[in-house]
């Protein structure tokens, strides 16, 4: 469920720095999700492994906002994104847990509109003309898989799970550089709806509005409350405290911001959970 939120925004954002290449810095991006969850244990209950575990989840809090805002009330998105993570928040407060009944809902429901957008991409003539890539750039591409790993963790720990998103993320990179190409994928935070356009497709636009929604609330709700429990299981306090701080950068952060912080943490999480693998081989 996070890739269908993430992509949102992350895809438009890792094509501005690497162009075509962002169809490689997707692969990649996948190959490393599958490797972490092969051969990595679980993040541990150590002080920096709680932080960076915290850091990582409220920061893909704070993307589902920012993309929620750019995408349902593209003319005040900072406010909308702001007020998303006060509701995010009292929802924590009040217990509410997105259970697996309604998250394989949700996940269906996602997976039927990337067929859908898929197909459609596929079947219509794209619009822009290919050009060939300049040689990649180590930057750029660095960019792009910084800001797309985040999203291409299972929902649950397992290989075969983050392979199966992987691939979906492959496959949306893939058909929406063929229909609108590296400079109008990457132009705006918002270029879904120009794909849409592009392939033909203005009169689905309310839809996307639907998938946006969909696609953040949920999940969003899930990754604040384990965020919140990465801190502190003390729900009214570590509650307001987290709601409090992702509200303002919700309100202030654009979606680059929230994507490298989204990035850092889940890099920092993943070289944590490198340490504990060879600390627990050294002990063995």
């Amino acid at each position: 469920m996070r890739l269908a939120g993430g992509l949102l925004v992350a895809l438009a954002v890792a094509t501005s720095g690497a162009g075509y290449w962002v169809l490689v810095a997707a692969v990649v991006a996948a190959v490393l999700a599958v490797a972490v969850e092969a051969s990595l244990p679980p993040l541990g209950d150590t002080r920096p492994e709680r932080i960076a575990g915290s850091v990582s989840r409220l920061g893909l809090v704070l993307v589902f906002a920012t993309t929620f805002g750019q995408y349902l009330f593209p003319s005040a998105p900072g406010a909308a994104a702001a007020v998303f993570a006060v509701v995010v928040a009292a929802a924590d407060l009040a217990g509410v847990r997105l259970g697996d009944y309604a998250a394989r809902w949700v996940t269906g429901l996602l997976l039927a509109a990337a067929a859908s957008l898929i197909a459609i991409c596929v079947g219509i003539p794209p619009l822009a003309q290919f050009i060939a890539p300049d040689p990649p750039s180590v930057p750029g591409l660095g960019l792009a898989v910084l800001v797309l790993l985040p999203f291409l963790a299972p929902r649950r720990p397992g290989a075969g799970r983050a392979a199966a998103v992987g691939a979906v993320a492959v496959a949306i990179t893939a058909v929406a550089l063929y229909q609108l190409g590296p400079i109008r994928l990457g132009l705006s935070a918002t270029s879904f709806r120009e794909l849409l356009a592009a392939a033909d497709a203005v009169s689905l636009l309310p839809v996307l509005t639907v998938v946006a929604a969909v696609a953040t609330v949920p999940v969003a709700v899930d990754a604040f409350t384990e965020g919140r429990e990465r801190l502190s299981p003390e729900r009214p306090k570590a509650t307001l405290a987290c709601g409090l701080i992702v509200a303002v950068a919700a309100a202030f952060a654009g979606p680059v911001v929230a994507l490298a912080l989204a990035g850092v943490g889940t890099l920092a999480e993943s070289v944590l959970r490198v340490r504990a693998r060879g600390y627990r081989a050294r002990r063995a």
